[in-house]
């Protein structure tokens, strides 16, 4: 019996180990076929973005040339023009996750030693033919993160090292970058998000715009913050988000996916529990898994729980509870009683905005994945979307973690228990 891949990011641990696969390798083939310069995925946490972006690089990357852990997967089988691409250019891959903590100063330290980390992964830079003794020197010193290596340098960073890599393999290089708004959704959250706005708009920026050496980017993370804040300028970036129709089986378990996992540990007696309890996420159109929680269901043995508690950094939806206003509390209730509520939502988050349009609370709930949406028409203000809680596990954490702030703010006096 294969093993449940609990926690398993890296595709090729998963590949090789014997963990229980389900094939997502046309992905590739539907971004080669888009050839869009720079894309950006927003879904939930725990969808499979990390995992999703630990594949593109393990296929692209020209390390892995010589790797076969592709040829009996999916994407072998698409055609030629496709697995030439395979091992064909140098890939930097940053996960953006663990770069929040303490202060601004504290971030900015964190972040240095992220991509000091990074750095060290192409030591050969530093010996390169290819490059220059000044560009050598820089890559040393980012690499090691020396104590005056300035805030430029950082911010040159990623556009300096994709240089670098371009003129050592004369192939333009693939940038991934993994949580890109875990920085952001953190420093506004702890009081300093001006300063870390404006150095990830250049950060970004000297990277995905006007690179010559980028052949593409993709990003992931929870919310598009919008191009306003941080994409200025950048007119290549296409994005993919919850309400977008492609890409809407990429991320979380179709139920095709779900119901052959099921047949081959031997459980289909299980699916209609599964169905209830971690089915009804819609990616405009697309019905969806919550592939952490199924994963999660199987290992425990097939039993129910709200597995997805604390996989979401929820310190936005909880500032717009605190003193939130008895209109708002009843459209909460009405959701926790099944029903659905209209309300305006839009793609693109300006964090400075906050608070101020009283329906951004559902966008971030769309966003983060408490609430999937029914229906959606554009109008004149963008978009109204008929919004639902999707399924038991959601209704299980909607209470927990929605109610009781509410409750601890004095919103749901009056309302039914």
């Amino acid at each position: 019996m294969c093993n449940m891949p609990i926690g398993v990011e890296n595709f090729r641990e998963l590949i090789e180990g014997n963990y229980y696969f389900v094939d997502k390798t046309l992905f590739i083939k539907e971004m080669l076929d888009s050839r869009s310069k720079v894309t950006l995925f927003t879904r939930p946490r725990r969808f499979g973005k990390t995992l999703t972006m630990s594949m593109l690089k393990e296929f692209f990357d020209i390390n892995t040339a010589n790797s076969d852990i592709f040829d009996w997967l999916k994407i072998s089988s698409a055609g030629k023009q496709y697995m030439q691409h395979k091992g064909k250019y140098p890939v930097i891959f940053l996960s953006m996750k663990a770069v929040a903590a303490g202060g601004y100063e504290e971030t900015f330290s964190l972040l240095k030693a992220v991509v000091a980390k990074l750095y060290r992964q192409y030591e050969f830079l530093a010996k390169s033919a290819a490059i220059s003794d000044d560009e050598k020197k820089y890559y040393v010193n980012v690499r090691q993160g020396n104590e005056f290596y300035s805030y430029a340098d950082l911010v040159l960073s990623l556009g300096n090292l994709s240089n670098m890599l371009y003129r050592h393999y004369g192939v333009k290089t693939i940038v991934l970058i993994d949580e890109y708004d875990a920085p952001l959704q953190y420093a506004w959250e702890k009081g300093f998000y001006d300063e870390m706005v404006s150095f990830m708009r250049q950060f970004y920026s000297e990277v995905l715009k006007g690179n010559e050496a980028l052949e593409f980017a993709v990003l992931t993370g929870v919310l598009r913050i919008a191009k306003e804040s941080i994409f200025s300028g950048l007119n290549n970036l296409r994005i993919c988000s919850v309400t977008s129709k492609s890409y809407n089986t990429a991320f979380g378990f179709t139920e095709e996916e779900v119901a052959g996992m099921a047949a081959a540990l031997q459980h289909q007696d299980r699916l209609p529990e599964l169905k209830e309890w971690y089915d009804g996420y819609n990616f405009s159109g697309a019905d969806m898994y919550n592939s952490w929680s199924v994963i999660q269901y199987f290992q425990e043995g097939c039993k129910v729980g709200a597995y997805w508690v604390n996989t979401s950094g929820n310190g936005i939806i909880r500032k717009m509870l605190s003193g939130m206003e008895q209109e708002r509390a009843e459209d909460l209730h009405r959701l926790m009683e099944w029903k659905t509520v209209a309300k305006q939502v839009s793609e693109g988050v300006i964090y400075e905005d906050i608070g101020r349009n009283s329906d951004d609370l559902y966008t971030l709930l769309l966003n983060a994945g408490y609430l999937k949406c029914v229906r959606i028409r554009d109008d004149l203000y963008g978009q109204e979307a008929e919004l639902k809680i999707p399924n038991k596990e959601i209704y299980s954490l909607f209470g927990r973690e929605i109610l009781a702030n509410m409750m601890s703010s004095g919103a749901v006096s009056g309302l039914r228990g």
